[in-house]
């Protein structure tokens, strides 16, 4: 009796062991992608199926060792055929290669369930974005203008966003970001259809404005779009989905610029690399009829096609003689267009006369460098000749002259002489009289050249100590007008004031730029600062990146440091020449 109760115990257990492996062989996890071959940039899927209920997740851990998991999302789905339910649950797996080459998807565990391995072919050309059957939904192509410029020139980035799907509002496409250049966009993104192979793609493009502020190679990086588009898949609007869309993501690729240094045969005092550059000036009245006193204001506006506004030179205008000058308004502005941007700079001088007579303005000139054909060229406004002429509203001065007594003895030798009346008076007595006037004219003139001489002897001793003292005042107010701006964030008056105190610590007389002062204090922090702060003027968040508050603490710690003398323990450049 024994035996039997074995045997059938026996027999029990296998057929539950069988019932258990055929359950095991029905369910099923595979692994799929919607692309084997992409480029190094782009982004493929990896779908997850599995017609098991459960509630684990799959195990995916071993694909970061050759790709960035992006992005994931689950799908459940029931479907009814005959009478007969099927349902599978999805993991859809966002992925991004990291290197190029045969990569493969390895095995991805899922409770006892393990999908099988999957190889993807990763290349550094642009895939199949021609191929419209197997082409991403979405792809970036980038170019530039040049691939070899001039330290300071301009380069043109263009990117141009390919979509062939619905997007939401959710796009997003990361900030360019590259050290020692100046960057802006150029204008508002644009947008529009094209067809390319029969097939019809929207267009999202953004152009950039480039400086390099140093020789070398400089790399442009690859930037990510991302947005989110409608499941394909779902023609129902995902009813039996989790999500009502799915990430989409794609990269541009890498860009390296050759930055050649300025040409040695360059002779200009200022690297001004540009496609062209002008000068034009203007008047607010006619010179013609300018009187002393008169106050007319000059403007003159310097313009670069392939410079922005911060890289254009200040222009000091030379003091002629007989004429009172005081600085006006001065502004900056930047024009975005297909080709670059166009930066101008314009300076308005009030000019008064002091004394009549014919004046010469002497020309203004600025020497720069023609990026289409590689050679020097100047930039100049003519030296204007005009008459002043003597003011209406000035009385003029005349020399008084003692009324001689008409009364006088015949008798005396020595007298005065006796005036008669105007109608007696002849040629003579007029002769007399002028030559009489003409003396005592010359006797006020010497009078009034000694006591001139006199005072500038008595003033000479202090004329030094008070030139000093006005230097130092319109150097701290200058300085003040700085930390004031940079205190409300206002980058640009911060920019003005900056470089008119660092023109009068120094005592320069030629025109300087922010990024030249930068170099010439050798101070890579500083122009760090100045080349964020420069790119936030063009960002959409400017409130956080116009924070002129660090640009002034490092300035009080150069300006302190220099004041103080003390250059050998401090890692500060001079700011005061020494003579």
């Amino acid at each position: 009796m024994v035996r039997p109760a074995n045997q059938s115990f026996k027999q029990l257990l296998l057929l539950i062991s069988l019932a258990v492996l055929s359950l095991q062989a029905l369910a099923s996890f595979t692994a799929s992608v919607d692309r084997n071959s992409i480029a190094q940039y782009e982004t493929f899927e990896l779908t997850l199926r599995t017609d098991e209920d459960t509630s684990e997740a799959p195990d995916l851990d071993t694909l970061e060792r050759d790709f960035d998991i992006l992005g994931t999302r689950q799908n459940r789905q029931v479907r009814i055929i005959n009478g007969k339910s099927e349902s599978w649950r999805d993991w859809v797996v966002t992925l991004s290669p990291k290197r190029t080459g045969r990569l493969v998807i390895p095995e991805i565990p899922l409770d006892n369930l393990r999908s099988q391995a999957i190889a993807v072919q990763v290349s550094a050309g642009s895939g199949n974005t021609d191929a419209t059957d197997n082409a991403s939904p979405v792809f970036i192509r980038s170019s530039v203008n040049s691939e070899t410029v001039y330290v300071q020139q301009e380069i043109v980035l263009t990117l141009q966003i390919f979509h062939r799907v619905e997007l939401f509002d959710d796009r997003r496409l990361t900030p360019l970001n590259i050290d020692d250049a100046l960057i802006q966009q150029l204008g508002e993104t644009r947008s529009y259809d094209t067809v390319s192979n029969g097939v019809r793609f929207g267009v999202m493009e953004l152009k950039f404005s480039i400086h390099p502020q140093q020789s070398g190679l400089l790399e442009i990086p690859s930037l990510t779009f991302s947005g989110t588009m409608a499941d394909r898949r779902s023609s129902f609007g995902s009813f039996f989905s989790m999500g009502s869309g799915k990430p989409v993501i794609a990269r541009s690729p890498e860009i390296v610029i050759s930055v050649q240094p300025q040409p040695d045969s360059y002779k200009g005092n200022l690297w001004l690399p540009a496609k062209n550059l002008t000068l034009t000036d203007g008047w607010s009245s006619s010179l013609d009829e300018i009187k002393v006193g008169d106050a007319v204001t000059r403007t003159i506006v310097i313009a670069a096609d392939g410079l922005s506004s911060a890289q254009l030179p200040s222009i000091n205008m030379p003091k002629p003689q007989g004429i009172n000058t005081y600085p006006d308004q001065t502004a900056a502005d930047d024009k975005a267009s297909d080709t670059g941007v166009v930066g101008s700079r314009i300076e308005a001088t009030a000019l008064i006369p002091t004394r009549p007579g014919t004046v010469t303005l002497p020309p203004v000139k600025i020497t720069w460098f023609d990026t289409q054909t590689n050679s020097a060229q100047v930039a100049e406004i003519p030296a204007r000749t005009f008459t002043v002429k003597p003011s209406t509203n000035v009385e003029p001065i005349v020399s008084s002259v003692p009324e001689v007594s008409k009364t006088v003895d015949s008798g005396e030798e020595n007298c005065p002489a006796v005036m008669p009346p105007e109608e007696t008076l002849n040629s003579s007595d007029t002769l007399l009289w002028q030559i009489v006037a003409g003396i005592l004219a010359l006797l006020w003139l010497l009078t009034t050249a000694l006591f001139l001489r006199q005072k500038s002897h008595k003033d000479k001793a202090d004329k030094p100590q008070s030139e000093v003292k006005n230097t130092e005042e319109s150097e701290n107010t200058a300085f003040s007008a700085f930390e004031k701006a940079c205190k409300a964030n206002d980058f640009t008056a911060a920019r003005q004031a900056f470089i008119r105190w660092y023109q009068l610590a120094t005592d320069s007389k030629s025109p300087v730029t922010l990024s030249q002062i930068c170099i010439e204090l050798n101070n890579q922090e500083l122009l760090k600062i100045v080349n964020q702060l420069e790119s936030g003027q063009y960002s959409n968040d400017r409130l956080h990146h116009n924070n002129c508050r660090p640009w002034l603490d490092l300035v009080k710690k150069i300006k302190k440091s220099n004041l103080s003398g003390n250059h050998e323990t401090s890692n500060l450049p001079p700011l005061y020449p020494q003579n």
